[in-house]
C-alpha cells in the first residue's frame, strides 16, 4: 500500500511540474508581439521580425536537444536529467523575465526549448509507469499540458492588460524551483532495465528509418504537429472571414482556442484509461479522423455555438494522438529505451510544429481564408491512415548502439 501511495504522490509531482513549466512555456504565445514591442524602440521596424524569431526559438531549441535528452535519461539517469532540464528552465524564464533588452529575452527562449523539460518529463511519467497503467500516466500528463496551455495565455492576456508579464514569468520560474526541489527531495531513480538479448534494440533515428511501423508513427507525429500549428494560423482568418465583425472579436477567438485545450484537459485520461485496455493504433486512428471531421465540418458551421462545439470535438480528439502514438512506440521497443524514443518522437514533432505554418503561407494567396481549414484536416486525416496502414508492420530487430 506505501508504495502505491508513494508512486501516486510521485506521479503528482511530476504532473504538476509538467502544468507548471507548460504556463511557463504558453504565457507568452497569443502576445508575444506585444510584449516584444516593450523590449524594442518604439518606432522599431524590426518588432514583428523579433517576435517571430522568439516564437521559433523555442522549437530550434528542442529539435537540437530533444534526441540527446532521451537518449541521456536511459544513459545517466532520469533523475540528474530532470534536475539539470530543470535548473536550464528556471534560468530562462529568470532570463525572460529580468532582461531589459530583446537580446536577453531572445536567449531565455531559446534556453527554454534546450532545457527539453517536456521530453525529460514524458520520458520520466512513462518509465515509471508499469506496463498495465502507463497509459492512464500519459493520459493525464496530456491533461496537465492542456491545464498549462488553458491558463497560461488566460493569465498572461491579463497581466499584460492591467500590470506587467514580468511577476508571472518570474512566479512561473520559483515555483517551478519549488516543485523541482520536492522532486529531487522526493524522486528516487528508477531501477534501470537491463537490455534483453532476445528484445530487438532502439538505435535512434537508424532504428526508425529502418522500421516502417515506427517510420509511419513518426511521420505521423510529424503531421499531426503540422496541422495544431497550421491550425493556429488559420483559426481566426476563418473566424473573422466567416462571420460577422460582432462574433469575430479577439475575445471570442480566445475563448474558441480555450475551449479546444478545456476539452484536450477533460479527455486526456479517458484516452489514456482506453489505450491501457485497448489498441493505441485504433484509437489514434479514430481520434486523428475525428480531428479531420471537427475540422472539415467548420466550412459548413454558420453558428458561433457550432463553432465552439467543434473546437471542442476537435480538442477532445487531440488529447489522443500524442499519447497513443508513445504508448505504441513503447510497447514495441524495450524499456531501456524509452527516453530515447521519447526525444526522437519529439524531434519529429517539432518539425511539423515547422512546417504546419510553413504550409499554410505557402497556401495562402491560392485559398480563400475559409478554405485554408481543408489542408488541415488533410494533414490530420493522412496521419490517422498512415497508422492505421501499419496495422500489420512488424518491428525489424536491430542492435543497440
Amino acid at each position: 500500500m506505501s508504495a502505491v501511495l508513494s508512486s501516486s504522490r510521485n506521479l503528482a509531482l511530476l504532473l504538476s511540474c509538467q502544468a507548471v513549466t507548460t504556463l511557463g512555456m504558453m504565457v507568452l504565445v497569443p502576445i508575444m508581439p506585444l510584449y516584444v514591442a516593450t523590449l524594442t524602440q518604439p518606432d522599431s521596424v524590426g518588432a514583428a521580425r523579433w517576435s517571430s524569431l522568439a516564437l521559433a526559438a523555442p522549437a530550434l531549441g528542442v529539435l537540437c536537444s530533444a534526441p540527446y535528452a532521451g537518449q541521456w535519461c536511459d544513459r545517466f539517469g532520469y533523475r540528474r536529467m530532470l534536475l539539470v532540464s530543470l535548473t536550464v528552465f528556471i534560468v530562462s524564464m529568470l532570463l525572460m523575465a529580468l532582461s531589459p533588452n530583446v537580446y536577453g529575452f531572445m536567449l531565455g527562449r531559446l534556453l527554454q526549448g534546450i532545457s527539453t523539460i517536456g521530453v525529460v518529463l514524458t520520458a520520466f511519467i512513462g518509465y515509471v509507469s508499469d506496463d498495465a497503467s502507463r497509459g492512464r500516466s500519459l493520459g493525464l500528463q496530456e491533461s496537465a499540458v492542456a491545464c498549462g496551455s488553458l491558463a497560461g495565455p488566460i493569465l498572461g492576456g491579463i497581466m499584460l492588460d492591467y500590470w506587467s508579464l514580468k511577476p508571472l514569468l518570474t512566479t512561473s520560474a520559483l515555483l517551478t524551483g519549488i516543485i523541482g526541489g520536492l522532486l529531487w527531495s522526493r524522486l528516487s531513480e528508477p531501477p534501470k532495465t537491463k537490455p534483453v538479448p532476445d528484445v530487438p534494440q532502439f538505435a535512434g533515428l537508424r532504428t526508425v528509418l529502418a522500421d516502417a511501423d515506427l517510420r509511419k508513427w513518426m511521420l505521423a507525429a510529424c503531421l499531426i504537429q503540422a496541422a495544431a500549428f497550421a491550425l493556429v494560423n488559420v483559426f481566426a482568418l476563418y473566424v473573422t472571414a466567416h462571420f460577422p465583425a460582432a462574433d469575430a472579436t479577439a475575445g471570442k477567438i480566445g475563448l474558441l482556442h480555450a475551449l479546444g485545450w478545456l476539452a484536450a484537459m477533460l479527455a486526456g485520461p479517458l484516452w489514456g484509461r482506453l489505450n491501457d485496455r485497448g489498441e493505441p493504433r485504433r484509437h489514434f486512428t479514430l481520434a486523428a479522423v475525428g480531428c479531420a471531421l471537427s475540422i472539415g465540418l467548420l466550412t459548413v458551421a454558420d453558428q458561433i455555438w457550432l463553432v465552439a462545439l467543434l473546437r471542442m470535438v476537435q480538442g477532445a480528439c487531440y488529447a489522443a494522438l500524442a499519447q497513443s502514438m508513445l504508448l505504441a512506440c513503447s510497447r514495441q521497443l524495450p524499456a531501456s529505451a524509452y527516453g530515447h524514443v521519447t526525444g526522437l518522437s519529439r524531434s519529429f514533432m517539432v518539425v511539423g510544429q515547422l512546417l504546419g505554418p510553413l504550409l499554410i503561407m505557402v497556401l495562402m494567396p491560392r485559398l480563400d481564408q475559409v478554405n485554408l481549414v481543408w489542408p488541415v484536416a488533410a494533414l490530420f486525416l493522412a496521419a490517422g491512415l498512415l497508422v492505421h496502414s501499419g496495422r500489420h508492420a512488424a518491428l525489424t530487430p536491430c542492435k543497440q548502439n
